[in-house]
């Protein structure tokens, strides 16, 4: 269902007589400058003093509306309390209740909206809930998570929130994909409109397809605020904003929604340049609107429990039921009784997300699996899914680093910034596991035998997806780096390959790569070709290490050359200590630096 199909009809015979005093009083009190009134337009002051606001379409009743909040309350109030326009206080809904409140405007002025108040009534919410959808780095776009409202009707209780509806709002990018998506969507190139559907529709995009586990708070907003908010919603019917990827995307206009109910709160004041989903729901943490959370895991997350529990002779009969579509392998066999249904369970488990992703049912092979497991009697004990931490306690995604190390066998001193994400050495609680997404990262460096600062690196988007191989599936591992070292030459690297888990400690990941790098782009492209190989390890939750070796061939000097890097982090709240060595080619570096959120 798409939210704005509804056709408004209006109800009619309210007396015209006093719009010169409604708008005399709205100036005698500056509503054109008070809170509610420029959340309601996403007014934003700019660096000038001035007043914009993103939203375009028909929202605006001026044709300057957008940047000037005084002539646009003028012109709503003429719009809603004159006779010859007055059927529009149905078409904005929000408007009209603030104005209602905030002046002393006469019943006889105000209409009945039968049929929206029907629609509303019918939808029956009177809560709001925000969802974040954790970050899956094997899909670009979902790198950042993403958030999206749930319109709760408190009849929908226990399992049937599934009836609720999830309001969304994202780009409208057609069959883009590709550079084209990431060019389109870095330089707002897409139309952001907000649009609702039942939310186990959502579910079943989010967690069932793309295998993201959802995370949901309740909003403290009281039912009055939610039901103005949804008023607000209804009148922005035809509007839309550019969508950016980086600021005006999904988080920063359902805080901005969300601002237009409670416009005391000024959560979109404490947004950086960079609106992160993770960070919008750290924003709404920390001015006290998120109430409870609750965890509803991925199917995906309950298979690779399963997985994980299995042995290596689990495992190899787990592929011959599947593959083989048959229990009488030998594999399967020689298993106990206990271990031929715990394989038996996970088969089931990895068939319920074929039929997602496949978009085909697997009734006769999951009857058939059923069966089987059904004669091996209640042998074993649920699945217990240990849950991951929660995204409100994921490292900040904008740090600064002040370190000290040597480099060519000189002393410097580090001072690097980080505006976006992580890397393999951050806590990545809430994030998706042995990934890094790094982008805008300025590293510089004094030299006090040099006595300059000089730039030595500029990351302009650094990412690693690493995707465990299992006995079923063989994802694809990959990595690209661009950016310019030293100062402002320029290098692409990428890789390709594959990674693997191994049971060692609290997690570890192994993976392989092949390589090509490509170093000094103001001239003829040299490549590095050769292979990397990533060990990386989680002893802890606090304790995480990197071993990294490549084997590379110099297209431009013709000869092979090792690299090796080890690091190591320990994360003390906030706060994150490393140490790094590393040996290139024949030169050897080591580093301290110390990690601090950015205020």
């Amino acid at each position: 269902m798409f939210l704005f199909l509804m056709a408004p009809q209006y109800s009619w015979g309210f007396s015209l007589q006093t719009t010169e005093s409604y708008k005399k009083q709205a100036l005698e009190k500056n509503l054109d400058t008070s809170a509610g009134w420029l959340k309601l337009g996403h007014y934003r002051k700019s660096l000038t003093g001035k007043f914009q606001s993103p939203i375009r379409g028909n929202y605006f009743i001026t044709a300057n509306g957008a940047n000037n909040p005084r002539a646009e309350l003028i012109a709503t109030i003429d719009l809603l309390f004159s006779s010859g326009t007055s059927q529009q206080q149905c078409r904005y809904l929000a408007r009209t209740s603030w104005l209602k409140r905030n002046l002393n405007i006469s019943p006889q002025d105000l209409e009945a909206c039968a049929d929206k108040v029907s629609w509303k009534k019918q939808l029956g919410a009177t809560e709001a809930h925000m969802i974040f959808a954790a970050s899956d780095l094997s899909s670009a776009p979902s790198s950042f998570g993403h958030t999206f409202l749930r319109l709760h009707n408190p009849k929908n209780k226990g399992h049937l929130d599934l009836l609720d509806y999830g309001l969304n709002y994202a780009a409208i990018t057609g069959n883009d994909s590709g550079a084209l998506y990431a060019l389109k969507g870095i330089f707002g190139y897409y139309p952001g409109t907000y649009s609702l559907l039942p939310y186990h529709q959502k579910i079943q995009e989010y967690s069932n397809l793309e295998g993201r586990d959802l995370w949901e708070y309740k909003l403290n907003l009281t039912p009055e605020q939610v039901d103005f908010m949804i008023d607000h919603l209804l009148e922005l019917e035809g509007a839309y904003a550019p969508y950016y990827f980086a600021d005006e995307n999904c988080s920063s206009q359902m805080l901005e929604l969300i601002e237009s109910a409670a416009p005391e709160s000024n959560i979109t004041d404490h947004l950086h340049h960079f609106v992160i989903p993770l960070d919008s729901l750290k924003v709404l943490a920390r001015a006290g609107m998120l109430v409870d959370e609750k965890l509803r895991t991925s199917l995906q997350t309950e298979w690779r429990t399963r997985y994980a529990d299995l042995d290596f002779s689990q495992r190899t009969a787990l592929h011959s039921v599947l593959v083989n579509k048959t229990d009488e392998t030998d594999e399967y066999q020689r298993l106990t009784k206990k271990d031929k249904a715990q394989t038996l369970e996970a088969a089931l488990s990895y068939l319920s997300i074929r039929e997602y992703r496949d978009k085909k049912e697997y009734g006769d092979e999951k009857y058939r699996l059923s069966v089987a497991r059904a004669k091996l009697g209640a042998i074993t004990e649920p699945v217990i899914v240990s849950p991951p931490k929660s995204p409100l306690l994921s490292p900040p995604t904008a740090a600064f680093y002040l370190g000290y190390g040597q480099l060519e066998n000189q002393d410097y001193y580090q001072f690097k910034a980080r505006r976006g994400f992580h890397d393999l050495l951050s806590d990545d609680s809430g994030l998706a596991p042995f990934s890094q997404l790094d982008f805008f990262s300025v590293d510089i460096r004094y030299m006090p035998t040099r006595q300059n600062w000089d730039l030595y690196e500029f990351v302009l988007l650094s990412m690693l997806a690493t995707s465990p191989w299992t006995q079923l599936e063989k994802p694809h591992s990959w990595f690209i780096d661009i950016g310019t070292q030293p100062k402002f030459v320029p290098y692409v690297t990428g890789g390709w390959g594959a990674s693997f888990d191994l049971p060692i400690m609290k997690a570890t990941r192994w993976s392989l790569f092949a390589v090509s790098k490509n170093t000094d782009l103001t001239e003829i492209a040299h490549p590095y070709l050769g292979g990397r190989s990533m060990f990386m390890m989680k002893w802890v939750d606090s304790f995480r290490s990197l071993f990294q070796s490549e084997y590379l061939y110099s297209t431009s000097e013709g000869r092979f050359l090792w690299n090796h890097y080890l690091a190591g982090s320990f994360s003390h709240g906030q706060v994150e200590f490393r140490a790094e060595v590393e040996r290139k080619d024949q030169e050897d570096r080591w580093g301290f630096s110390i990690v601090l959120p950015t205020p």
